[in-house]
């Protein structure tokens, strides 16, 4: 893919070249004439007047670009355009202090002159082509041209963002183009007032119109913006009642990111959970180095000597004049110069916090910082009653001494792994492990020793199988584990690593004395050797107490038809 600086100038190149053949056709005759310059002031002022959808700015400067056509000429209008993009570039400089602002003036006023360019040329050879002073077939002859412009200029613009973000096309175009044709069914009929009343009454008369014109762009902007806040106030209630639906950890912390990117601007945005003293990445986006996840923020963190995470949340600018401390801390990417940040807490204890980094300075304003407050608040709740049901789930399936799942889940698995065998095919296996002998090391150590011990076995366990196999204490001093996809030889070698791992380590000491132990373990497969969980259940425990116990103890057994009848 073409990359995104290469694109900006090249579209500036070739819109540079088209407005010389312009200036060469047309000429331009102006020389900066006070009427001019009035003009020029005017289309600035529209320009600086801008309504953000997604990525780009829309703005209704295009009445003043159709009118100054008319007026001045094509060449001297084109000029026109092209100095008020530079001007208004400047001041976005020195406001945001951007460090694209070369490649991005470049390239506005690049994509401005090829869209001007062919809605020109377009007019210019209909005009040729058809003579005709009829008002209504003037009007229909301005309107392709005019659609020309306004699918150029958003077509340029939509690429750029593609290229600088490296991303597909935005869903969200067909809403942008919607938002900019709103802007044209302004701009045009009101170009075409402009160009009537100096044609009618000259250029005083004009300036009125002009001031009139940019009162109605500043009560359009601030209508969309009214509305934009109520969209983020409306999105914020979507939020509550969203989280409000779940109690699962992960689906909370998706549904506030998604909601924090709505609220305000950003290039890198990330939600920390407070752990052991840190604030640690738990989901995030727009960060290139992946390295970012294991890096962890105290709560007391700061940058340009001011912390980071405060109560009322905080937005710091001019970062980029600490660039090391930035980097040092890992928040944002480099060229970052705007920070938004807000803690999560509840009842005053901290949960964690939201980033939000921007390369613009200083683009956060206060009616971001309050809405992202009450997100953080809402969050807070949520992530706090996610966390609660979490732990009260867990207690529900984990056995307390061990904690390793307890009978009940043990069963609920083993059912599950049934109906995925039943539906797709497969084997899983069941180790019933039990302690030889352990009523002995109660009687001659003590409950406390003998709890002691059926601890470290179960870290011995959970250390020895895989990641996916599931170890529960199914009851007193046996244990089970469930071994997906495993038949019940491999099973077979599997427990035999284990049981020679267990009676070589010390599972307690007492009085400088380690204590060792030996296990005897039964297998049995679904569905080679069973029907049921039950009956699965049942099968492991004949070949543990049949086979295993029967034989001496300290081995392991697979079960086997007719073993309880051995002798």
């Amino acid at each position: 893919m073409l990359p995104h600086k290469k694109y900006a100038y090249l579209i500036g190149a070739l819109g540079f070249a088209l407005l010389g053949v312009l200036v060469a056709v047309f000429g331009f005759k102006e020389n900066l004439n006070i009427n001019y310059i009035i003009f020029l002031l005017f289309m600035t002022m529209s320009e600086l007047q801008t309504l953000k959808v997604n990525n780009s700015y829309l703005s209704v400067g295009f009445g003043f670009l159709y009118s100054a056509a008319f007026i001045f000429g094509p060449a001297s209008a084109a000029i026109m355009k092209i100095l008020s993009t530079l001007i208004c570039q400047i001041y976005y400089k020195v406001k945001n202090g951007l460090d694209d602002s070369i490649e991005k003036t470049v390239f506005n006023a690049g994509q401005y002159m090829i869209s001007f360019f062919c809605a020109t040329q377009l007019y210019l050879l209909n005009k040729k082509s058809f003579i005709n002073n009829n008002l209504t077939y003037e009007v229909v002859m301005q309107s392709t041209p005019i659609l020309i412009y306004f699918l150029l200029n958003n077509l340029l613009v939509e690429y750029y963002i593609v290229l600088k973000h490296q991303k597909p096309m935005p869903k969200l175009i067909p809403k942008s183009l919607l938002m900019d044709l709103s802007t044209y069914l302004i701009a045009v009929p009101a170009g075409m007032a402009i160009v009537s009343v100096h044609n009618k009454h000259g250029f005083f008369e004009t300036v009125l119109v002009l001031v009139i014109y940019l009162a109605v762009v500043y009560v359009y902007i601030l209508y969309h913006n009214l509305i934009k806040t109520n969209n983020e106030l409306t999105a914020l209630y979507d939020m509550v009642t969203s989280i409000a639906s779940t109690l699962d950890i992960e689906t909370v912390m998706d549904i506030v990111l998604s909601y924090a990117q709505s609220i305000a601007p950003w290039d890198t945005v990330c939600l920390y959970v407070y752990q052991n003293g840190y604030l640690v990445p738990a989901i995030y986006e727009g960060f290139e180095n992946e390295e970012f996840k294991y890096h962890k923020l105290k709560p007391d963190e700061q940058i340009l000597g001011r912390n980071i995470f405060t109560s009322k949340g905080e937005i710091i600018n001019n970062c980029h004049k600490k660039s090391k401390e930035l980097k040092d801390i890992s928040i944002g990417q480099d060229g970052t110069k705007s920070i938004l940040a807000v803690q999560l807490t509840t009842n005053k204890k901290l949960i964690g916090g939201i980033v939000l980094t921007s390369k613009k300075n200083n683009i956060y304003t206060k009616k971001h910082l309050t809405l992202m407050n009450i997100l953080a608040s809402q969050a807070a709740v949520a992530l706090t009653n996610a966390q609660l049901f979490d732990e009260t789930s867990q207690m529900a399936i984990t056995d307390g001494l061990t904690g390793l799942y307890n009978h009940t889940y043990i069963y609920s698995e083993m059912e599950r792994q049934m109906r995925g065998i039943n539906n797709a095919g497969g084997i899983f296996s069941l180790i019933i492990i039990d302690v030889d002998h352990f009523k002995v090391y109660n009687d001659m150590y003590g409950h406390i020793v003998g709890d002691i011990i059926l601890k470290n076995l179960a870290e011995v366990l959970k250390k020895n199988v895989r990641d996916k196999d599931i170890i529960g204490r199914y009851g007193g001093e046996e244990f089970a584990i469930i071994l997906p996809g495993i038949p019940s030889l491999e099973a077979m070698i599997i427990a035999e690593r284990i049981r020679k791992i267990v009676e070589k380590t010390a599972l307690a000491t007492v009085e400088n004395e380690n204590i060792y132990i030996t296990i005897s373990a039964g297998i049995a497969a679904y569905p080679t050797n069973a029907a049921s969980v039950e009956d699965l259940v049942d099968k492991a425990d004949q070949a543990m107490l049949f086979g295993a116990k029967k034989e001496g103890r300290n081995r392991v057994v697979i079960f086997r038809q007719n073993i309880s009848m051995e002798t």
